[in-house]
């Protein structure tokens, strides 16, 4: 009885890891990725693009040791998309932390599709800094 026990429990584990991964972005396609000092700034989405009408994404940030989640505190966000000829576009960006430490939700209203450069400032208990990356918003 105990054998048969421990043969289930073994295959509900290799069950439970071929499903992929446990921490919440196995659905997300990576939109980009920037290293700044020891943390890689990742941006995901559902999609292969973020929507330019109130699209959803998650930010994530990264130990570039050992790719564990790393809680940055607080973040902000901007998007801006060069016009040829005359002032950028700007876009609206609003970002929240996730119950997750280091995993951000984000959403965005581009007005357009095109190629967007998003900028992205912390400050907390992993220090500050700031990266910057570019994406594309269908």
């Amino acid at each position: 009885m105990i054998r048969i026990a421990g043969i289930v429990l073994m295959l509900l584990a290799l069950a439970g890891a071929a499903c992929g991964p446990t921490d919440g972005t196995g659905n997300l396609t990576e939109l980009g990725r920037v290293q700044s000092g020891d943390l890689e700034v990742v941006l995901l989405s559902d999609e292969t693009a973020i929507s330019s009408d109130r699209g959803s994404f998650v930010l994530e940030f990264r130990s570039t040791s050992d790719g564990s989640l790393i809680d940055v505190g607080r973040v902000t966000a901007g998007a801006t998309m060069p016009m040829p000829g005359s002032s950028p576009m700007f876009g609206d960006l609003e970002l929240e932390p996730t119950a997750v430490p280091g995993r951000y939700a984000g959403t965005g209203d581009f007005g357009m599709a095109g190629t967007w450069r998003l900028t992205v400032e912390w400050e907390g208990p992993a220090g500050s800094g700031s990266a910057s990356l570019a994406t594309r918003v269908r």
